[in-house]
C-alpha cells in the first residue's frame, strides 16, 4: 500500500513538474506557421467589409499586440461613411510576409519570444517590385493572453534573437 502511495505522489509530482515547465514552452514550428497563417487571414478579411473600430479589433487581437494592431491599422484601414475597411494595397508593411512555409523559412527561440524570418531574392517584375535582397521577420512574444505578434522588421542584415 505505501509503494503505491509513493508512486501515486512521484507520478503527481513528476505531471505537476512538467505542466509547470510546459508553460515556457515555445510553439512549434508547425503551430508557429499554422498561427501567422492564421493572423494573415485576419488582417485580409478585413477587406471583406465595413466594420467597426471594436470589430477590426476582435479581429486582429487574437494574434497581435495592441501596439501592433495600432501600426497596421493606421497604415491599411480606412475611414467610410460606411464604416472601417481595407482596401487592396502594393505596400505590405505591417502584414505578415509572404513566407514560402519551408525550409527557406527560418525560426528562432527564445523563452518567451520566436522569431520568423526568411531572406528574399530581388524581386524585378510583377505588381510588387523590389530590387534588394532582404530579410522580413515577424517577432511573436509571450504575453498573458498568449502568443501575439508584436513586431515587423524589413532587413538586410539577418536578424538574430536578442
Amino acid at each position: 500500500m505505501r509503494v503505491k502511495i509513493w508512486a501515486l505522489l512521484l507520478l503527481l509530482l513528476i505531471g505537476q513538474v512538467h505542466f509547470i515547465s510546459a508553460e515556457n514552452v515555445s510553439m512549434t514550428r508547425e503551430e508557429t506557421f499554422l498561427f501567422l497563417q492564421e493572423a494573415l487571414s485576419a488582417q485580409l478579411s478585413l477587406g471583406d467589409k465595413f466594420r467597426s473600430e471594436q470589430e477590426i479589433s476582435d479581429v486582429l487581437s487574437p494574434y497581435f499586440t495592441d501596439d501592433y494592431q495600432k501600426l497596421f491599422v493606421a497604415e491599411h484601414i480606412f475611414s467610410e461613411p460606411e464604416g472601417f475597411i481595407m482596401y487592396g494595397t502594393d505596400v505590405f508593411d505591417y502584414f505578415i510576409p509572404m513566407y514560402s512555409y519551408d525550409v527557406n523559412t527560418k525560426i528562432m527561440t527564445d523563452k518567451n519570444k520566436i522569431i520568423v524570418t526568411e531572406y528574399f531574392l530581388p524581386q524585378l517584375e510583377g505588381p510588387v517590385v523590389w530590387e534588394k535582397p532582404h530579410y522580413e521577420s515577424i517577432t511573436i512574444i509571450k504575453t498573458k493572453a498568449g502568443w501575439k505578434i508584436s513586431d515587423y522588421l524589413v532587413s538586410e542584415d539577418k536578424p538574430s534573437i536578442k
